[in-house]
């Protein structure tokens, strides 16, 4: 085989592997973490807000999975006040499996969700809720077994 064929051979070796990259690159999925990211960014300096409102109690929103069942836990000290708000069970590898849901707690305090609910992995908790005429904010990760 003489250098020729070689220098074929090596550059038609060259565009089908850059082309293989390409294509694969196509591929890829990119989930952003929200769709109106940059309207969201301008709403910032109240979501900093409610957070050090959460900081300021004692105590703190506990989410767990007992069972068949995800528990979130409000403090005691707001407890007794009405709790409205909603709750994004935000997935980071697939936005297509983010769950949103309105609070509608018990008089302890406690709102359940089913587990079924729910595809096993990683969730982002992300609690935006009001009690007492204050608003708070708080996230927690756990992980649906």
């Amino acid at each position: 085989m003489s250098w020729g064929y070689r220098v074929i051979f090596i550059t038609v070796g060259f565009v089908c592997f850059m082309l293989f990259l390409v294509f694969s690159a196509f591929q890829q999925t990119f989930d952003l973490v929200a769709e109106d990211y940059y309207g969201k960014e301008l709403k910032f300096q109240s979501q900093i807000e409610k957070q050090n409102n959460q900081l300021e109690m004692k105590e703190h929103v506990f989410c767990t999975v007992y069972g068949s069942m995800l528990h979130i836990q409000f403090p005691e000290k707001i407890a007794r006040d009405t709790i409205a708000g909603t709750v994004l069970f935000f997935r980071p590898s697939d936005s297509k499996k983010d769950i949103v849901r309105s609070l509608r707690c018990s008089e302890e305090g406690v709102q359940e969700f089913p587990v079924d609910l729910f595809s096993k992995g990683r969730y982002r908790v992300q609690i935006d809720y009001t009690a007492g005429g204050k608003s708070y904010y708080c996230e927690q990760n756990i992980m649906i077994p």
